[in-house]
Order: C-alpha cells, then structure tokens, then sequence
C-alpha cells in the first residue's frame, strides 16, 4: 500500500494563481484490480482503482483527503482523453453516475415507475460504458466515499463552492500526474450540486495549472442559474420557467386531455411562457378578462383548476404542484423523477418532504459496495455514499440580497479564454427541481454562440439514466460529445 503522507510543498501550494509544475504525489490504494468490459461488442481490458489523495485548505495545512475511482484502459496512452466524474450534494459521492450511467458495470432498477422495487439492484456488465473512448475518474469529495475530513479542518474551506471545488481538482491534478495524463484532453461531468462544482473546477485548475486541456464541462440537472429559479414567491421568471416540466408531467399523468404527448406539451408551454410572463409582470394591472384567459390556459396546460390559479395570483410552486395534482387520488409526485409518487400525508400543506424517487437513488449506493469489493477494497462498507456536513453551505454571496451567485458567468468568462472548451447540459423531461425550461432559460440568458454547447431533454427525471431509454440516449450524447471535443 502507497502512502500518502510524502506529500510535498508543490502540492500544498496548489492554490496558488499561477501555472506550477505538476506535483507527483503517490495515492493511499483501497483496491485494484484487472478487469475486462465488452463495449460495442468489442472486449476491453482496463484496469479498477480505488483510492484517495490528499488535499489541503492553504498552503502548509494538509487536512483531507480526496476520493476516486478509476477505469483506465489497457494501453491508454497520454492523448486519450480521462473523464472526471462526480455527482453533487452537497456531501454526495459518485456512486450513483458510476453504478447508473457510466461505470463499467451497471445496476438495474425498474422502468416501471409503479412497480416495487427490489430490495438490491442487479448489476451487470455496462455494454455502454464510455471506456472506449475516455478513460473514466469518479471522483469523491473530501468526507465522501473513503476520503475523510481532519479534525482540524478549516470547514469554512470544505463546505464552500470555492474550497470544495478547489480540493477535487488537488485531487484530480494529483491523478493526472501520478498517472502521466497532464496531457491528456479532459473532460469535467458533475450532476445536480456537481454542475457547480464543475464550473467552478473550470478556474481551480486553471489556476493550479494552466497548461491542462479542459475540453469539455458536463452538466446533468444543472444549477448553475439556481438563484433564478428557485422560485422565491416574488420571483416571477420562475413560473414560466418552471411550466413546462408542469405541462409535461400533467401530460403524463393524464390530467391534459387525450391524446397528448409529454414533449409536446413542454413546447407548448415554452411558447406560452412570454405571454404568461407579462401578464404575471403586470400584477394588479392586469384586467379580469385578461386574467381569466391567462388562468383558463394554465388549466389546460397543467390540469390545475383555473380556480386555483385565479386564487393564488396565477403562480404555482414546483412544490405545490408535487402536492396539489393529484390530490384527488390521494398522491404526491416525486420531487427529483415526478413520474413517481407516494401516498399523500392527511396533513400535508402546501409541501411535502419525503421524495417518491429516493429509494430508486438508494439502490445505486448499495450496488457500489459490491462493485467496490469486486476490485479489491476491503471492507467496502466503509464507503459512504452520503456525508451529512454540520453547519450550512457557503455558495460565496453571503446574506446580501444584493450580492449575486454567477456560476455560468464564470464559465462564460473560461469558455470565451479557451476556444477549444465546450459545453454540454443535459436535463431530465420530469425533474421537479432542475427543470428542462431553467436549463433553457440559462442558454437564453448566455453569451455562447450556438456551436459552443448543446442543450439535450431525457425522457426521465433529475437522475436522467435511470430510465433505460434516457440512458442509452444519454450515454450515446456523451460520447459524441467528448469524441468530438477530443479532436486536436
């Protein structure tokens, strides 16, 4: 077993602005072994590593670690291009990208969103795996997975946008230099919470070292515009933006009339939303005729009564539609996959807490643990797959109203200093919490020409590979993308 503890001065200054040497610092080894996938029809011979690296909140105080585990092929030479993986959280490791998108082996949930679920996953080999064309890095937080956080740690650091995403990419320096992949084409995926931190590790990597090749930021459930639409109640963008997901699950659930389809119905409200916007701008202004159309057509749209929406000034949240459509039945959709839901509480208000989709989540965090000891790890139940952190989460604004969270600005300011950056943002059709219409209205709001990213739909939730069909359009999406950006 290597140790970590020959970390160097190069390492602890990696925080620094400027373009260093990259340090070679060697990886604490939970596991690894040989293995062998067959994607395309084509067996492929790679190598599975699990293990953590450390990390420091400032020069001189190395008080972390960082998590990962790789899937590297088998004569990857330094031009093969390595995708760094991680899901979001706050405090969540990348169990569920790893055993339901991308990893080489893959669990199975039901893609009936009615039907019980087992009380283990199956898991089998990934034939989709994106090992023929990337090599693949799912990296753990510091406190996730194995990685720990001292006991003198600076917590204000590792519970920030900034230190958060600057510890991952220590860690993801760290393993491009151990591994010889400094050069390599490189290409960032962070789901949910973990768009942000991508964008964010877009800067943390520049500054520890200018000379990587960041080809590619993907986002999956982006939240990169989450003060826009989080649908604060005097925030009138949020409704538009929020109506076609609506649109599409009262589709689904058959509270539009027949026929209908849930795409469709999305794009119909996309091309109400102005008109829907004006006249919630308008307030107290707009005349009675003029209200009762607008309510009559959010009727139709989402299958809210009118009733309701001329009571409650046409507005209604994500989290009152989960409660409010239907009602009737005695069900609450999902918050994170709205095609499934729960029975209603007999008192609940205007929100509700548990999430109908949760325990689907739950079946790829117990499948790592058996993915784990398959290469080698012991004890493998170790591996925490969900770390609560005391205390709340700075996003770097502070409790001014005045101040502002510009993730995407950010990455708008990298993409326009590196032609060669694209961007992908890929959103779940039935996600109650990053919606398809936010996503839109991000790319609205951008300063990106039309060839510098893509903008996809999945036919499932927030997480978008749960769904066969989404997965394998997902995945299919990905490759292009990365094969694409990994051209000299």
């Amino acid at each position: 077993m290597r140790t970590w503890l020959t970390i160097t001065l190069a390492m602890l200054a990696s925080t620094s602005a400027t373009a260093q040497e990259a340090p070679t610092v060697a990886a604490r080894i939970e596991g690894r072994a040989e293995q062998s996938v067959k994607v395309g029809g084509k067996r492929l011979a790679f190598t599975a590593e699990a293990g953590t690296y450390p990390v420091a909140s400032k020069p001189d105080r190395s008080d972390a670690t960082a998590g990962y585990v790789a899937y590297v092929r088998k004569g990857a030479t330094a031009e093969r291009p390595v995708l760094f993986v991680f899901n979001g959280g706050p405090g969540a490791a990348s169990a569920y990208l790893q055993m339901g998108a991308l990893g080489p082996m893959r669990a199975h949930v039901p893609q009936n969103p009615a039907a019980p679920l087992p009380a283990e996953a199956e898991v089998t080999a990934n034939p989709a795996s994106l090992l023929d064309v990337a090599d693949l890095v799912f990296l753990d937080p510091p406190g996730t997975g194995f990685s720990e956080i001292g006991k003198d740690a600076d917590p204000a650091f590792y519970q920030s946008v900034k230190g958060d995403a600057d510890a991952v990419s220590q860690a993801a320096r760290a393993w491009l230099a151990e591994n010889h992949r400094t050069a390599s084409p490189l290409f960032i995926l962070g789901e949910s919470y973990g768009t942000i931190r991508a964008a964010a590790m877009v800067d943390a990597l520049k500054a520890q070292d200018g000379a990587l090749k960041v080809r590619g930021v993907l986002l999956l459930g982006q939240a990169l515009n989450m003060i826009e639409t989080s649908q604060r109640p005097g925030n009138v963008v949020t409704y538009p933006v929020s109506l076609p997901t609506l649109a599409a699950l009262a589709c689904y659930h058959h509270k539009r009339p027949a026929p209908c389809a849930p795409a469709a119905s999305a794009e119909e409200a996309t091309a109400f939303g102005p008109a829907y916007l004006d006249a919630l701008y308008k307030g107290r202004g707009l005349d009675e005729a003029a209200r009762a159309k607008v309510a009559a057509k959010l009727a139709d749209l989402t299958g809210i009564p009118a009733a309701f929406y001329l009571a409650h000034d046409l507005r209604i949240s994500k989290e009152r539609f989960r409660v409010e459509l239907l009602r009737a039945e005695g069900k609450v959709l999902g918050r994170y996959d709205a095609r499934y839901t729960a029975p209603l509480p007999a008192n609940a208000g205007e929100m509700v807490g548990p999430d109908a989709f949760s325990a689907v989540s739950d079946l790829y965090g117990k499948a790592v643990i058996g993915q784990l000891a398959s290469i080698g790890v012991a004890a493998p139940e170790r591996y925490k797959v969900i770390t609560r952190f005391p205390g709340e989460w700075s996003y770097g604004a502070g409790d001014s109203p005045f101040n502002d969270w510009p993730f995407m600005a950010r990455l708008e300011a990298a993409m326009a200093a590196e032609p060669k950056l694209h961007l992908f943002v890929g959103t779940g059709l039935y996600d109650l919490t990053t919606t398809v219409g936010a996503a839109d209205y991000l790319f609205a709001q951008a300063n990106l020409t039309d060839d510098r990213f893509v903008n996809h739909r999945y036919p499932a939730g927030h997480v978008a590979y749960s769904d066969d069909v989404s997965w394998r359009k997902l995945v299919t999406d990905i490759r292009a993308f990365v094969i694409a950006g990994s051209k000299p």
